[in-house]
């Protein structure tokens, strides 16, 4: 018989020790493929290391290339590094494409990033993204001042938020991206070496993103890196 695992466990017939080699009941030959077929039924399952198959055990619980998966029904709450993208020198925009998608409803995006002139700001906008509004509010910090900044609207997705300068790294938490309901926003931004500000927004937009895009207002990239995590929360 064919091996029914995982589907369904294998019923098998253990000869007994009156049995001939040749029996019609129990065949020899035939015990031994059945054992065969279920041995090779379970490796299949278990997974060789580092599987490629989503159904195996390695890929669901194993850590490797980078990444650590999910078991079944259950939250763990390390980061999982999707991509590190670098930005090129002289860059007007940088497009993070395919890291939010169902196998996370939350992103840490952590990086820094320096720009051409330092008296303009990033917009961060989600792709496909292009009727939804966008709400944000900061707070800041620095040289012997404090005070609220950024509190603004932006409509029609030409904008997006403004996430600052970076520029002695930062990290924004996403929550929820890929789902249909609003997209949450909070930040953490090390403008320079005297100043920092924190806020959040939303995104009031029912788009199931995949990605997101950084474009600077009237001035260039000169580098940067931009390290994009998952992770499971309520």
């Amino acid at each position: 018989m064919a091996s029914s695992f995982p589907s369904s466990l294998d019923a098998f017939t253990n000869p007994s020790s009156t049995d001939a080699m040749d029996s019609v009941s129990v065949p020899h030959a035939t015990q031994h493929a059945d054992l065969n077929d279920a041995v090779e039924a379970l490796e299949a399952k278990v997974g060789a290391d580092s599987s490629a198959v989503t159904s195996s055990h390695d890929y669901k619980i194993a850590d490797h290339a980078s990444r650590l998966t999910t078991l079944e029904g259950r939250d763990l709450a390390g980061l999982v590094k999707i991509s590190t993208t670098s930005i090129a020198s002289g860059a007007s925009s940088v497009t993070i494409s395919n890291v939010f998608s169902s196998d996370y409803e939350n992103y840490w995006i952590d990086g820094f990033f320096s720009l051409a002139s330092s008296t303009v700001f990033v917009w961060f906008q989600l792709t496909g993204v292009t009727g939804g509004v966008y709400y944000g509010n900061a707070f800041y910090v620095g040289n012997g001042a404090s005070g609220a900044i950024n509190n603004s609207a932006t409509s029609g997705g030409s904008s997006g938020l403004d996430i600052g300068h970076w520029r002695y790294g930062s990290a924004m938490h996403v929550s929820r991206p890929y789902t249909t309901g609003y997209t949450g926003v909070a930040m953490l931004e090390n403008m320079d070496t005297a100043n920092m500000r924190w806020g959040g927004g939303h995104v009031k937009s029912t788009v199931q993103s995949t990605g997101f895009v950084l474009t600077p207002n009237g001035t260039t990239f000169t580098d940067g890196q931009i390290t994009v995590y998952g992770f499971e929360g309520t």
